[in-house]
């Protein structure tokens, strides 16, 4: 017998007898930030500086290059069951713009203690990371690391950032939810709605709240997403209707995979470029995303 087997079994046992811990159990399994079994030794990354962050108690510091930086930061968000490291590609092209570039581990990720965590608490600690750097003018998020960046900067009462890169971004977490394959649980209809109940709990907001485009709907924030059509985790649709949704959003394809696209050079530069297209616009909320191929 296999233990994801056994977990399986024990799970519709439980259910049987007491459906409400079976929602707590699926719950925790949804919610679990070591899918993939990551627990890095807190090592600082190289070239890399800790800074403190203010005001989380789940985020105290994060990781930043270039500190002498002059022209702003560029803020990494990873995604979820992953870490900061994820996002180690992204450092150069960033620097290279003159940007300081910071990124941190989320709650219960990479080095920080806990095994799940919620979206509010993500979000949270994102805008608590805005609101410590003070200068954030770019931020590339990945996967779930889109929708708790577009919250925290809709819900940022500093100044926003002057544009935003999502990398294969689920459009919503009911659609991530409905997705699910259980981690090797039987899921019902049922179970899957008590975790709807469980996580509203826990978020202290319902799980429809955690949907990209409706968080994003009033910024004027240029954004470019990136996705590839072949994305066997996060379906392309889903980034089609986050750049159809947004203000000023333009979706262009990249292969790689799920995480695979983050390490792509062509990745790489077309951050880079619509950083810098962007960055030397100013202030101004709208550019030509179009112009001389940028985009």
């Amino acid at each position: 017998m296999t233990s994801r087997w056994l977990r399986r079994y024990a799970h519709a046992a439980v259910g049987a007898v007491a459906p409400s811990v079976a929602v707590r159990w699926a719950t925790d399994v949804f919610s679990s930030t070591r899918t993939y079994g990551l627990r890095p030794d807190d090592v600082l990354p190289l070239g890399a500086a800790h800074f403190a962050v203010r005001g989380d108690e789940d985020v105290t510091d994060g990781f930043a290059w270039n500190e002498g930086g002059g022209e702003g930061s560029a803020l990494l968000v990873h995604g979820w069951a992953a870490n900061s490291s994820s996002m180690h590609s992204l450092v150069p092209p960033l620097r290279g713009l003159g940007l300081r570039v910071a990124a941190f581990d989320g709650p219960a990720h990479g080095v920080r203690k806990g095994d799940q965590a919620t979206m509010t608490q993500y979000t949270r600690s994102v805008g608590a990371v805005l609101d410590t750097l003070g200068d954030v003018r770019v931020v590339v998020a990945h996967s779930l690391g889109g929708i708790a960046a577009i919250g925290a900067v809709a819900a940022y009462s500093g100044r926003r950032p002057q544009c935003a890169v999502l990398v294969a971004p689920p459009a919503s977490l009911g659609d991530v939810l409905e997705r699910w394959d259980g981690g090797g649980l039987r899921l019902t209809r049922s179970l899957v709605e008590g975790i709807y109940g469980e996580l509203h709990r826990r978020n202290g907001v319902p799980v429809s709240h955690w949907d990209l485009v409706a968080l994003g709907a009033s910024l004027d924030l240029p954004t470019l997403v990136l996705h590839d059509p072949d994305d066997a985790m996060v379906p392309y649709g889903d980034a089609r209707k986050v750049a159809a949704g947004l203000k000023d959003a333009r979706l262009v394809d990249q292969a790689g995979g799920h995480m695979g696209i983050l390490m792509s050079r062509d990745v790489a530069s077309l951050v880079s470029r619509f950083a810098a297209r962007h960055l030397a616009a100013g202030d101004g909320p709208h550019t030509h995303l179009h112009r001389e191929g940028i985009v």
